[in-house]
């Protein structure tokens, strides 16, 4: 058999130091990455929380003003329903005093045709009375 040269165990004994330097190099290095991005997820962490606060304070005050268009929009269609049925009242009124002056008017003009033609009676017998009272003062006057 042959034997181990003497520089093989020393050889062997400093490649395993430096394998274990790089190991341990690695693990710091790893150490140090992962302290990092654990500093940075909680600023990422912060951030996000500050980021969902104000999300929430948001939709909080978005959710008021939805509230507050739909209580103004139910208060806008009860005081428009209102006023409809306001100008549908007065309109009704409106269409009934029409008809009564209508009726008034036809009245009326139906009254003064009457009487206007009770005038023209009046006027024509007034007529044949004058022709008859100047027959007889003629009638007189000549005999």
């Amino acid at each position: 058999m042959s034997t181990i040269p003497a520089w093989v165990a020393p050889t062997i004994a400093i490649a395993m130091v430096v394998i274990a330097a790089c190991l341990l190099a690695m693990g710091a290095v790893a150490v140090a990455i992962g302290l990092g991005l654990r500093s940075r997820s909680r600023a990422f962490s912060a951030q996000l929380t500050t980021l969902t606060t104000d999300a929430r304070v948001l939709l909080a005050r978005l959710k008021h003003e939805v509230e507050a268009y739909v209580d103004l929009s139910g208060e806008a269609r009860t005081k428009l329903k209102g006023a409809m049925s306001a100008v549908e009242t007065r309109l009704e009124d409106l269409d009934a005093l029409a008809d009564v002056l209508q009726e008034e008017v036809q009245e009326s003009a139906l009254s003064a045709a009457s009487l206007l033609r009770t005038v023209r009676r009046s006027g024509s017998l007034l007529g044949v009375a004058r022709r008859a009272i100047k027959r007889r003062r003629s009638a007189r006057r000549d005999g």
